[in-house]
């Protein structure tokens, strides 16, 4: 499964996408998604890349302009297939966040599973409670984990 087969499957399991590299899925309570990422991420034959995950509910530090956010800082889960652990746990990784990159003809089938199977089964043994709890051991939280909680508005 190359680039283009994962986008194509993505787009087969019901993800939605905004433009070529920004794809979104509403599971239960939760908002996964791929955000490929360009700019000064861009490098010739390959792709940068988050998988990202977010509570339904939570607040945006910026409202959306579209159905989702496309901002990686808006979710609290940021993950590449190096840093995915089954057991999520929260790391405050607001601008300075790890990203995947994978060469676009490379086999994109690990990538396509923790996405479409193992981050979803990981959300629901998780639940928008336990990451709530994860948010509040924060000694200082910063501004969109305070939105996120409930504690400051946008």
């Amino acid at each position: 499964m190359n680039y283009t087969d994962f986008l194509n499957q993505l787009e087969r399991d019901g993800f939605e996408f905004i433009g070529k590299a920004l794809a979104f899925k509403e599971l239960d309570n939760w908002v996964i998604g791929y955000i490929g990422l360009g700019g000064r991420f861009q490098q010739t034959g390959t792709k940068a890349f988050v998988l990202c995950a977010r509570p339904k509910d939570f607040g945006f530090m910026d409202a959306p302009k579209k159905k989702y956010a496309t901002k990686p800082m808006e979710y609290p889960y940021k993950l590449t297939p190096d840093s995915f652990n089954k057991k999520l746990e929260y790391n405050s990784e607001l601008l300075r966040f790890d990203h995947g990159r994978v060469e676009t003809e490379a086999d994109w089938s690990s990538v396509y599973k923790i996405l479409n199977n193992e981050l979803p089964e990981a959300l629901k043994k998780l639940s928008v409670a336990g990451l709530v709890k994860q948010l509040k051991k924060l000694k200082e939280p910063g501004y969109v984990e305070k939105i996120w909680l409930g504690e400051e508005s946008a």
